[in-house]
Order: C-alpha cells, then sequence, then structure tokens
C-alpha cells in the first residue's frame, strides 16, 4: 500500500473515535497534512473520502481538541510541525473556541 492510501485510509478511519489517545489524534492531524500536500494528485473519488472525513473531523472537534489538550499544548504542537496556517486541522483550538462563541450567541 502506497503511503499515500495509508495516510488516506488512518485519516478516514481515525476520525470516527473522538475518543482516542492524544497521541493517536497527532497522528491522524499529521496524516491530513500529508494528503493536503498531495491533494491535487488524488483522485476525486479520493478528495470525496476526505471531505466527508473533514465533516466528521468538525463534528467532534471539541473531543479531538480535549485528547490532545491531555498531552500536550496545541499551540506549541503547531510551531513544532510546522503546521501551515492553511492547514485549518491543526487549529482545534479556535475551531472550538469558535464554536464556543457562536453558541453563547
Amino acid at each position: 500500500m502506497s503511503d499515500y492510501k495509508r495516510w488516506l485510509a488512518n485519516y478516514t478511519v481515525s476520525v470516527n473515535f473522538p475518543s482516542v489517545s492524544g497521541f493517536e489524534i497527532v497522528e491522524m492531524l499529521q496524516a491530513r497534512s500529508h494528503l493536503a500536500v498531495l491533494e491535487n494528485k488524488l483522485s476525486a473519488s479520493e478528495r470525496s473520502e476526505i471531505e466527508a472525513a473533514d465533516a466528521l473531523f468538525l463534528e467532534h472537534a471539541q473531543e479531538f481538541y480535549a485528547g490532545l489538550s491531555e498531552i500536550t499544548d496545541l499551540s506549541e504542537l503547531r510551531t513544532r510541525m510546522n503546521a501551515l496556517p492553511s492547514h485549518w486541522w491543526w487549529h482545534l483550538d479556535k475551531l472550538v473556541q469558535s464554536r464556543r462563541e457562536a453558541l453563547a450567541i
């Protein structure tokens, strides 16, 4: 199995399990970043799989953020991983905060 297929499988399966350890969430975020780099080379079907997985990821953002918070500071992790600003999945803290603010209105 090629690397990108492993990353695709890792990401699309992992988003279904928001209660995994923070370390597994880091692996999921890394897989998503690898896929983003290759996105223009993926088939339409593979891009659709990623879009569906992204929707699940957003649905479980609070749980994923909680899991990451148990092991690391997300801001520091973004810096260590050289996460690109366009890679929104590395910004769970901001996503969760925005959702909280929207619900408070």
